[in-house]
């Protein structure tokens, strides 16, 4: 990770490497906190099922949508046997993973690429090999190739001795038999190259490695809903996985939430699907080019995975699938002895012309960045919308995506339709004397679904303001009004309170810079301050405008009915 991933100029947070099944239990808790609380499958055998529910043990095993409906049959165990039971709901999000039941039961395919890698997952704990890493050589993934094994590492936490151990898995020759745990113990003492003495493996699995994104989002009239791994699945390097599926419930909550309360008609859903599908793509063809590039250190030391696998295939679809299976996996072994063999200190020194031709290949993908990356702050936060809930501008609509080049590229703020709001620093005008610092994303209500009109204390913003909470209020469309007062000038206490009269919903927040020559928030978002910028609930720009408008009223109207599917004419 390089050093501006934790200043928090672009974003208030730092970035972070944090497992799943820790998000999972984090996510848990939180639900508690909210007012949900989990009930055991045996307590829910009959009855209804209540609000803020969360039935534990209960599979997903056939969907059945209508117009005005969803059925979702579930089975649980209770008393020994398995049980099923129908659950009636308006909607139904199949956040169910990348084996969806929700999706299979739609019938919705896949698109992309399949079978890219299959693999074994190891979970284990070794304090002594975190504490080794720690002070010999910290990192957090670790490519390991040797003449004994080869492997990806993981480590998830250190200081824990917490990691995931990444095998490549060759079924039916290789059988998840093979691989016990005394047997991946000792794995993972030929790929640390120490006899470690707490190795406590936690779990073992198989997984198979695609790149694919599902032909549609969404079926059943917009009541069932596919989002995260259920809706794609990439290949685990950058953690697009994780930060897709976020932005997916993120785009899908406000927008959900409009519908059931009544504010947005069922077809605003169409947006979701319009937007994220456009993000999955692109997040696809740059996962695949990243995987590429972490297999170009394999094979510039002579272990081209492409090989591996071309001798698997011909094992199992041509000639050789009649051959005794014990020869099989004679071959396959075969293949790779002498695979690891380019790895021996007779092949791969300086002296030998080939060892020293592969070394210096090596040198060169690393010295050019050409190998895996980790971090993509361009496409974590800078991914745009073209198209959607949103108001394009004239020119943004012919823009295209640039091109993934699977290099990292930094994230540049703009307030752009369809980019997610910059962050910048502010402090509340409310309370003065408190020293709490903001960020203007926080700006954008998280216990409600709420629009944000930021703008300058200017008399046409205010009044292009009064127009846009007029609107609101006749469509019962919830908005706030941010007034960005420039740092360090103050001296207009009372005059929004006066401008926007009757209206209260408001709020005033000035700018807090870094330095003297910091950009101003206008700066960021690249426009001068006689401009608004509208915000979505999910803290995307829905519209913007830079110059002063005739007619706002008529203008406000053509604006929310275009992002929230309200007719407000």
């Amino acid at each position: 990770m390089q050093p501006q991933d934790f200043d928090q100029i672009a974003s208030p947070v730092s970035v972070a490497h944090f497992s799943q099944y820790k998000l999972s239990r984090l996510l848990l808790k939180h639900l508690e906190k909210l007012g949900f609380h989990m009930v055991n499958s045996e307590k829910r055998e009959h009855g209804s099922i209540g609000e803020r529910e969360i039935l534990m043990g209960h599979e997903c095993i056939a969907v059945n949508g209508a117009e005005r409906g969803v059925t979702v049959t579930a089975s649980f165990l209770s008393k020994g046997k398995y049980m099923t039971r129908d659950i009636q709901c308006h909607f139904l999000v199949g956040t169910d993973g990348a084996g969806s039941s929700v999706r299979k039961s739609l019938g919705i395919n896949m698109r992309g690429e399949k079978d890219l890698q299959k693999l074994v997952s190891v979970h284990f704990l070794s304090q002594e090999l975190g504490q080794y890493l720690i002070k010999e050589r910290p990192g957090m993934l670790f490519f390991i190739f040797n003449r004994d094994a080869i492997g990806v590492l993981v480590a998830h936490d250190l200081k824990q001795g917490e990691f995931v151990l990444q095998v490549p898995f060759y079924p039916p020759q290789q059988k998840l038999e093979d691989f016990s745990s005394e047997m991946c113990k000792r794995l993972i003492f030929k790929l640390a190259g120490l006899e470690l003495a707490d190795v406590n493996v936690m779990d073992i699995k198989p997984w198979v490695m695609h790149a694919e994104v599902a032909e549609k989002f969404l079926s059943c009239n917009n009541r069932i809903i596919l989002a995260g791994d259920a809706a794609h699945r990439f290949p685990p390097a950058g953690g697009f996985g994780m930060n897709t599926g976020i932005q997916d419930a993120h785009n899908l909550a406000w927008k959900l939430a409009s519908v059931i309360k009544g504010v947005s008609p069922i077809s605003i859903l169409n947006s979701y699907e319009l937007e994220r599908s456009q993000i999955a793509q692109f997040n696809t063809a740059l996962s695949v080019q990243n995987f590429k590039a972490a297999m170009k250190v394999p094979a510039a030391l002579g272990l081209d995975p492409t090989v591996a696998n071309a001798v698997h295939r011909a094992l199992n679809d041509t000639v050789g699938s009649i051959l005794p299976s014990v020869l099989q996996r004679t071959i396959l072994d075969g293949i790779f002895s002498i695979g690891r063999a380019q790895l021996s200190d007779f092949v791969l020194n300086e002296n030998n012309p080939l060892g020293s031709a592969r070394l210096a290949k090596l040198r060169q993908i690393f010295e050019e960045g050409q190998s895996l990356q980790l971090q993509f702050p361009a496409e974590d936060l800078g991914f745009r919308y073209r198209k959607g809930a949103l108001v394009s501008e004239d020119d943004s609509v012919l823009n295209v995506h640039e091109a993934p080049t699977g290099r990292r590229r930094d994230y540049i703020p703009c307030s752009e339709p369809g980019s997610r709001l910059p962050h910048m620093n502010v402090k509340l005008l409310s309370n003065p004397s408190s020293k709490e610092i903001l960020s203007t994303l926080d700006l954008v209500s998280i216990d409600k679904v709420e629009f944000v009109l930021i703008i300058a204390p200017f008399k046409e913003s205010y009044c292009l303001a009064r127009a846009a909470l007029e609107v609101a209020n006749k469509f019962k469309l919830p908005l706030k009004v941010c007034v960005m007062w420039p740092n360090g000038s103050i001296d207009g206490a009372g005059r929004t309170e006066a401008a926007l009269t009757p209206w209260k919903s408001f709020e005033e927040v000035v700018e807090v810079k870094r330095s003297s020559d910091s950009p101003s928030w206008w700066d960021i978002c690249q426009m001068t301050d006689r401009g608004a910028i509208l915000v979505r609930p999910d803290e995307h720009v829905a519209w913007r405008t830079k110059s002063r408008i005739a007619d706002p009223i008529k203008k406000m109207k053509s604006i929310f009915h275009i992002v929230t599917g309200v007719d407000c004419f």
